[in-house]
């Protein structure tokens, strides 16, 4: 670790106004949001190749009921809905 650069970021970080921390935390966000929607989509793409079906088709049989019960089921229904939701949080 960089001990004198995390100081002067410390430094810089204490020296902004409100104003310019709140934009600084969004931009942070925004990062850490794009970062965990490529993950999921990577996630995501093993599953539709695995299964030969896109997610979204996936995820409406999944919920009707038509898929059954398959551990790999469930977690790819997790990381649809994690999707989902990241995407609209970074809307």
């Amino acid at each position: 670790m960089n001990r004198k650069l995390v100081e002067s970021l410390a430094q810089i970080i204490l020296s902004l106004s409100d104003e310019e921390r709140r934009w600084l935390e969004r931009e942070i966000q925004k990062s850490s949001i794009s970062t965990q929607v490529k993950d999921l989509k990577h996630r995501l793409k093993e599953f539709e190749a695995k299964y030969q079906m896109p997610s979204e088709h996936f995820h409406q049989r999944f919920q009707a009921g038509e898929l059954g019960d398959s551990i790999d089921f469930f977690e790819w229904n997790t990381y649809y809905e994690m999707l989902s939701a990241a995407q609209s949080d970074a809307a």
